[in-house]
């Protein structure tokens, strides 16, 4: 009896798409399998897969993974095509059940398309990522630059070999909560305090989980009929409700006249919600720390391979800034090749290597194509920058590509697009493009770099998750290359 059951459900599953398929002009892409459709062809790396999949089947393809049909972009004309030919169509963002239970979807990134997220896009257009704040935040940048640099320095001097990345993501961690909460965790002003010492490693600790259960595979966004099987639900829950609870601690022991300017405006806009304001600083922690340390790190391992591209950098910081102090703000400009090495850097490593999903609610036709109601949209940025018909040896590590080249990062050149384009794209993209320009090119203006074995054991691959991290993080040895008065240049005296 469950066997006939089991067979006539299949069956139905099976006619039901075929039919709807014939009744389309589909995009072309794979045969699928019963059920499941495609997630067979998803490996470890999704983006990857999805790369190899568009070589066969072009720019724009389709798929079916479970109940759900999926359009993949790998191109720029079919990016422009969607973010910005149909931006408010696919404005939208698909259910994704651990977002749901963890933030329940109303941070910037992932609440739906409507009045409440349109309020969340002016304050950050108006208020938190305005040209100006952008310019105060960067002090805060500085400051802890000074920080890192004093660090560095002390684990040169005792001959230390160097693992970049909790340097780097203690960095901007600290940057993000001063912003947002008037708190450090990290470094020196934190350390001599065990209580923010544990504080800050059971913040990590919630950071790395949100981060696995929003990359894990969720039976229930597929699946519907089986969500009671979804044990991420459960992980999701959980690593939800302490997050939650850490930043509502967090609001709770501010005190008048000390309320960060951050929550003060979020509040005249949005109300005085818990919820929606403590979503708001979990998706503004998430976005503003963990992808601009990912990018600095990329940038400083493909230099390490590429050492005649860190003496081109610091050459040029050098005749800028001369010897005796460090970086600013005002001399990023100037700086020709730092910005040619941070776009490669993009091209080839972009932190979100699949853009977050869009959605539209009802069907469209794109570019001669039918796209379903409730389709998922997915853009693979990724494809995008290795793509041989749009860059020449697009696996080769080439900042001179983008030396006199008009080409940016904002989201009008489709070609590069690492923090989206259109009505979904990244508002903190002022602030995080002048994090990883004032880090990288202090770390390379005040330190030499160089691996501490052979190259060959430093290997490039990419580990599996939301962000694309390096899969081993960087290590390298490092030597001061001015005196050491010039980093003290960094401090703020406030």
């Amino acid at each position: 009896m469950l066997w006939a059951v089991a067979l006539f459900l299949i069956t139905a599953f099976i006619l039901k798409h075929w039919l709807s398929s014939k009744s389309f002009n589909l995009p072309p892409g794979p045969r699928g399998l019963p059920l499941i459709g495609h997630f067979h062809l998803l490996g470890r790396l999704p983006h990857i897969s999805l790369q190899q999949l568009s070589k066969r089947y072009g720019p724009l393809f389709h798929l079916r993974l479970g109940s759900v049909p999926v359009f993949v972009v790998s191109s720029p004309e079919m990016a422009k095509e969607f973010l910005k030919n149909h931006d408010t169509e696919f404005a939208y963002r698909p259910r994704n059940n651990a977002v749901s239970i963890v933030m329940d979807c109303r941070s910037m990134s992932f609440s739906p398309y409507g009045d409440y997220w349109k309020k969340l896009r002016k304050l950050c257009a108006t208020e938190i990522f305005t040209a100006k704040r952008v310019s105060m935040n960067t002090q805060i940048i500085r400051d802890e630059l000074w920080e890192l640099s004093g660090e560095l320095l002390r684990a040169s001097k005792a001959g230390q070999v160097v693992g970049v990345r909790p340097h780097l993501r203690a960095l901007s961690f600290n940057v993000m909560t001063r912003i947002l909460m008037k708190k450090t965790y990290f470094g020196s002003k934190a350390s001599g305090d065990p209580a923010i010492a544990k504080e800050a490693s059971n913040f990590i600790a919630m950071i790395d989980e949100i981060l696995e259960v929003g990359a894990a595979f969720s039976i229930t966004d597929y699946f519907p009929y089986l969500s009671w099987l979804d044990l991420v639900a459960r992980r999701a829950k959980v690593a939800g409700d302490k997050m939650n609870g850490f930043l509502q601690k967090v609001l709770d022991e501010q005190r008048p006249g000390e309320v960060p300017d951050f929550v003060e405006i979020t509040r005249s806009h949005i109300g005085n919600d818990a919820g929606n304001l403590r979503a708001l600083l979990m998706d503004l922690l998430l976005g503003g720390s963990e992808t601009s340390s990912t990018v600095t790190e990329w940038a400083l391992a493909e230099l390490l391979h590429h050492p005649d591209w860190m003496v081109k950098a610091q050459q040029e910081i050098e005749s800028v800034v001369g010897r005796t102090r460090m970086v600013e703000e005002g001399d990023i400009s100037k700086l020709e090749v730092l910005n040619a090495i941070i776009k490669e850097s993009f091209r080839l490593h972009p932190p979100i290597a699949l853009l977050v999903p869009h959605a539209s609610i009802e069907a469209q036709k794109v570019a001669g194509y039918d796209i379903p109601k409730n389709a998922t949209l997915l853009v693979n940025v990724y494809a995008i920058g290795r793509d041989p018909q749009v860059w020449s040896d697009p696996l080769e590590f080439q900042p001179q590509r983008f030396i006199g080249s008009n080409i940016g990062v904002s989201g009008q050149d489709f070609e590069l697009l690492p923090f989206g384009s259109g009505k979904r794209s990244c508002p903190g993209l002022a602030l995080g493009l002048r994090n990883v320009q004032l880090v990288l090119s202090n770390l390379l203006h005040g330190f030499e770099w160089e691996f501490p074995g052979s190259p060959k054991d430093q290997p490039m691959g990419e580990a599996m998750g939301i962000v694309n991290f390096m899969a081993h993080t960087l290590k390298a040895r490092i030597t001061p290359r001015l005196h050491e008065s010039a980093y003290t240049t960094l401090q703020l005296t406030e």
